[in-house]
């Protein structure tokens, strides 16, 4: 199973890093075989295809800051003050 987490952004808008949760893995970092971890692949947009620049797995622990940066942040609902919605039901004049 393989599921991507988000996408993160390089200075060269070609280059993208694509972070994926993913089942039974090898750390790199300590070498240790986990049952989830993150992988991150690195891809090169050309015109035609794409080109897998590197590719290298992390366990939850080492790759915790890819996954915190390519999760994005719940975009937050408009919430409108109690006033501004009486206004609009003109209950309150407008002044």
């Amino acid at each position: 199973m393989r599921e991507l987490i988000g996408k993160i952004p390089t200075k060269d808008p070609n280059i993208t890093e694509m972070v994926y949760r993913t089942e039974m893995v090898r750390c790199l970092e300590c070498q240790r075989t986990a049952p989830m971890g993150i992988e991150v692949v690195t891809v090169k947009k050309s015109e035609e295809s794409k080109e897998v620049v590197r590719h290298v797995c992390y366990c939850r622990g080492h790759g915790f800051d890819y996954e915190t940066k390519a999760q994005n942040l719940p975009t937050r609902p408009y919430v409108q003050s109690e006033t501004s919605l009486l206004r609009e039901r003109q209950i309150i004049p407008v002044a």
